[in-house]
């Protein structure tokens, strides 16, 4: 396995080369510790994801077409996203224009200048953005078990509403960018080809980057879960929409959740997972079915989560809690075979994830923003190969110990919540 290598520019911006040789592309990425849950005033809630947004319409320098077009006319591809804890801005160019990327992204962290004649344009296609979002049965479901399970910064959508997007001014995001954007809480990743002479970027990244101030700041408003019963109506859908969530255990160092991972990969991840044969297969209540988590350094939460015909959503929910209940009674352990699959399911899956130079930044990043540092590639497979079939199982006791929260969409006026979590 590659692994890359880890710099710190004279200003501390941390900095992770990782040399593909064989690469014709290169993705170079700016990845700022802020997000959604660094909003901590409703008024703020989607500045985050605006601010993303006005970077790309200007510059002390640029113009909006000044950013995105020269690198599309070399063949590449520039975009960003916000998350909850992290904004990112990358581009993927063929190796030779490094440095154009670099000016290009170093400019619009450092110098943005949010023409007034773009705001309340962008306002508007934000609010689209998030109108679109409402037609999508497993965002709205994604957002409404946010709001009903949690409190503190991950309660509320990471593009915010159409209020509060549509009530913010300039200076409401200016402010928010001068207190949040700094060399002090971000990470510059470059992965690909044509970066093998670290020396040389170390220069090129010096030069871009290296007179961009500390001023960032990464505090935010800590969360915590409370276990609720929320049902929302909506009257076009056809197929009712479920999630049944635990709270986690946060992840606070790299890889301690592992035991769990396994577990709920042997749960549901694919089509030869516990609750793939069992509610698909061999029940035929839904099309897909699967179960997964996310997990911060303040809180956690792991979830089943599907759709189906509402007239089989009785059924399905009783199905599910019956393997559920085997699995936390000691009835129905995961076994040796089970976790043998969930483990090279996961390392596959993790090493064929960092095929590509954007995927690779992405993880790397994230890790980096995460806990700190850089990610070591044997030690993530040791730990992972280290799980036994005790700690396997012990991580599923514990995590069904609760009551879970039942958060579910569809076209029903109400649902028996209450009842369908004592099933568990």
């Amino acid at each position: 396995m590659i692994q890359p290598k880890l710099y710190n520019l004279s200003n501390g911006i941390p900095v992770i080369i990782d040399s593909l040789e064989t690469s014709e592309s290169l993705c170079a990425g700016v990845y700022i510790k802020t997000g959604s849950r660094n909003e901590t005033r409703p008024r703020d809630f989607g500045v985050s994801h605006l601010l993303e947004h006005m970077a790309f319409k200007g510059t002390a320098t640029r113009g909006a077409n000044d950013i995105t077009v020269p690198i599309e006319n070399v063949g590449g591809n520039i975009n960003a996203y916000t998350g909850y804890s992290m904004t990112s801005y990358h581009a993927t160019v063929p190796k030779a224009h490094r440095e154009l990327v670099l000016d290009i992204l170093s400019d619009i962290v450092q110098n943005p200048s949010f023409p007034a004649a773009e705001f309340e344009r962008e306002k508007m296609v934000v609010a689209q953005e998030l109108r679109a979002y409402e037609d999508m049965p497993d965002a709205v479901l994604e957002n409404r078990a946010c709001a009903a399970i949690f409190r503190g910064g991950m309660q509320h959508d990471i593009g915010g509403t159409e209020a509060t997007v549509m009530a913010m001014t300039r200076d409401n995001v200016a402010d928010f960018f001068r207190a949040r954007y700094g060399a002090a809480d971000s990470v510059l990743v470059l992965s690909g080809g044509g970066i093998s002479d670290h020396g040389r970027v170390l220069a090129e990244l010096e030069k871009y980057f290296g007179a961009w101030g500390g001023c960032g700041e990464c505090k935010y408003d800590a969360s915590s879960y409370v276990t609720a019963l929320s049902h929302t109506r909506r009257s076009e859908l056809s197929h009712t929409y479920f999630k049944i969530v635990w709270p986690s255990r946060p992840a606070i160092l790299r890889n301690e959740l592992a035991d769990q991972n396994m577990f709920l990969t042997v749960l549901g991840s694919g089509f030869g997972s516990r609750l793939f044969q069992e509610i698909r297969e061999k029940r035929g209540l839904v099309y897909g079915i699967g179960a997964g988590g996310m997990f911060f350094e303040d809180v956690g939460i792991a979830a089943i989560e599907a759709q189906t015909e509402k007239t089989k959503m009785d059924q399905t929910v009783r199905a599910v809690a019956e393997l559920v209940r085997a699995i936390k009674n000691g009835d129905a352990p995961l076994t040796a075979e089970e976790l043998s699959r969930a483990k090279e399911m996961t390392k596959g899956g993790m090493l064929l994830g960092l095929e590509t130079p954007t995927r690779r930044a992405d993880y790397f990043a994230a890790r980096s923003i995460h806990y700190g540092g850089i990610d070591n590639m044997a030690e993530n497979v040791a730990a992972i190969e280290n799980v036994t079939l005790d700690q396997a199982n012990a991580a599923a006791r514990e995590l069904f110990s609760v009551k879970p929260s039942v958060i579910t969409l569809g076209v029903e006026h109400e649902l028996p919540l209450a009842g369908w979590q004592e099933l568990f």
